[in-house]
């Protein structure tokens, strides 16, 4: 999936849901009501990710399991992978609230999201989820992470164009087809804020790297 795709983002008060302990959106970006809903069931799940097995397709998994395992080596079954992050999420912090402030339908099977999410230590993050429509279903496919740092390298692979992005302590690496308008907007030195996931469906290198969905340059 090549996106490129630009849209204000809607920040709104959040409101304490005690039932759930968790915060809702009392007026965010229109949703339809089936969105909605998985999107409800997502979240109050989070902390066990089993319970949210039937709303995450495939490549959602693996994109979670490379991103925790970061091992690009390890080739096990998705249910493996699963185990494995539920084992880690154990020890991990857990989510506090969650706000989604952004909404963008991309056709009738593709939408996504924008979440920022607090967790039990108060740090908060931004995120993407690419939701797809599957035998009727609205499912999890993708999660796209936002990620800053100067363009320390540019290069071509093929048809794409890649960007290491961070600093001389620790970088990403980001990939985009050599069409696009990112791969002739962005220069050695720029210092950019890039959102991307995760790519496990094809592999260009041994190397984990994140496909780009959109690309800015900080001034």
């Amino acid at each position: 999936m090549q996106l490129s795709v630009w849209k204000s983002w809607f920040y709104k008060k959040r409101h304490s849901n005690k039932a759930n302990s968790m915060y809702i959106v009392e007026k965010g970006p229109a949703i339809p009501e089936e969105i909605r809903g998985v999107i409800d069931r997502f979240f109050f799940t989070y902390n066990h990710f089993k319970g949210a097995r039937s709303l995450q397709t495939d490549t959602f998994i693996k994109e979670v399991f490379y991103a925790t395992k970061q091992d690009p080596k390890d080739q096990r079954s998705i249910e493996e992978m699963e185990a494995y992050i539920q084992q880690k999420n154990v020890h991990r912090l857990r989510l506090k609230s969650y706000v989604v402030d952004e909404y963008l339908s991309i056709g009738e099977k593709v939408c996504m999201i924008g979440v920022t999410r607090e967790f039990s230590n108060n740090q908060r993050n931004r995120v993407l989820y690419f939701l797809i429509k599957e035998d009727q279903s609205w499912r999890f496919h993708h999660i796209a992470r936002s990620h800053h740092g100067t363009v320390l390298d540019k290069f071509q692979v093929n048809e794409q164009t890649g960007f290491v992005v961070g600093n001389d302590k620790a970088a990403l690496l980001f990939l985009t087809h050599s069409g696009s308008a990112d791969a002739s907007t962005f220069i050695l030195g720029d210092y950019v804020h890039v959102e991307g996931y995760l790519e496990v469906e094809q592999e260009v290198s041994s190397q984990l790297y994140y496909r780009i969905v959109r690309m800015n340059r900080v001034h």
